[in-house]
């Protein structure tokens, strides 16, 4: 006997389905492990900086107080650029 077929179901999403917490958490992630590997040109006040930066941001949308503005998306995109990693470069 087959077995039957079954409905696979999205995956979870890592904060109830916010996917700016999500984008934000993966940069955060990203920030620590440049940090711990001591990537290239990382500095480290700069580092804590950008994380304390992030952790407000995400902070703030949990917490429903503040919307991202403009200019803290444009700060977070320069971030990427920062911190990208060496997987970005494969392709």
């Amino acid at each position: 006997m087959k077995p039957s077929k079954t409905k696979k179901r999205p995956a979870k999403r890592g904060d109830g389905g916010n996917p700016m917490i999500d984008k934000l958490l993966k940069l955060k992630y990203r920030i620590n492990d440049m940090y711990a590997s001591g990537g290239p040109g990382v500095n480290e006040n700069e580092t804590k900086a950008d994380k304390t930066f992030v952790m407000g941001l995400i902070n703030n949308i949990r917490n429903g107080s503040n919307p991202i503005s403009k200019i803290q998306m444009v700060e977070c995109n320069r971030l990427w650029k920062v911190y990208r990693s060496e997987l970005d470069y494969e392709g």
